[in-house]
């Protein structure tokens, strides 16, 4: 194990100045910083839509860190601090996203989507989106969302940040699933569920969200199944839930 991750190690070193010699995707400059660096790489190089995706961060010492998704359409969101996860301080070393109990599932269109991530060592204003839009657009076209983040960032002599970027390919879903029923209650999203994976609601946040496996209490889910129906599932609570 300790062989592999200095070879991560090694690579992550390689990629990031290779990144560096590159332009910017956000055309963000920022200054050297003595002992800061930062690498970001996908688990994978391309995903179907519908799949789940994940990424890493490697910090050479503790940051805030931000990740800028850069969508086909030129469009850019915040992936990272976002409604799920808000706390963008980490330590230095390696570190997984998603970070908590939610997804990264990857929407149409296909394309080639990248990933910029900005380690800084004050924290930046960002938003940190809702529950509707957890993973908030900066912009209703590439200009406008690039000029948001760029104003996000402090002037230029005191950008005591650093950044790194990858590129991931989105191809076309291979398989297609009906939507989830809707007989009771409010009704399920109609994507980003695959066989084995469950839409679960929770009536006390009003709000639902993806699982594995059993249906946690209280609350019920449209679960997919194997066979690419949709089966419905209730657990009823009596007493201490915990």
């Amino acid at each position: 194990m300790r062989s592999l991750l200095t070879a991560v190690g090694v690579g992550m070193l390689a990629f990031l100045a290779l990144a560096q010699s590159q332009p910017s995707p956000l055309g963000l400059v920022p200054q050297p910083v003595p002992g800061l660096s930062v690498a970001i790489w996908m688990e994978k190089p391309q995903y179907y839509v519908g799949e789940t995706a994940r990424f890493f961060v490697y910090l050479s010492q503790p940051a805030y860190v931000y990740v800028f998704g850069i969508e086909p359409t030129g469009h850019i969101r915040l992936i990272f601090p976002n409604y799920y996860s808000q706390n963008p301080w980490r330590p230095a070393g390696t570190h997984v996203f998603p970070d908590g109990n939610y997804v990264f599932r990857v929407q149409p269109p296909s394309g080639t989507e990248t990933l910029q991530v900005v380690a800084c060592l004050q924290p930046l204003p960002v938003p940190l989106g809702t529950q509707n839009d957890p993973y908030p657009l900066l912009g209703p076209d590439p200009q406008s969302g690039r000029a948001q983040v760029l104003g996000l960032l402090p002037e230029a002599s005191c950008m005591c940040c650093a950044t790194a970027w990858t590129t991931f390919q989105i191809l076309p879903a291979q398989v297609g699933y009906p939507c989830p029923p809707c007989w009771i209650g409010p009704c399920p999203p109609c994507y980003g569920v695959w066989p084995g994976m469950c839409w679960y609601y929770n009536p006390a946040s009003g709000s639902w969200q993806v699982v594995m496996g059993e249906c946690p209490k209280p609350g019920w889910c449209w679960c997919l199944g194997a066979d690419g129906k949709w089966h419905f599932q209730i657990s009823i609570c009596f007493g201490d839930c915990k």
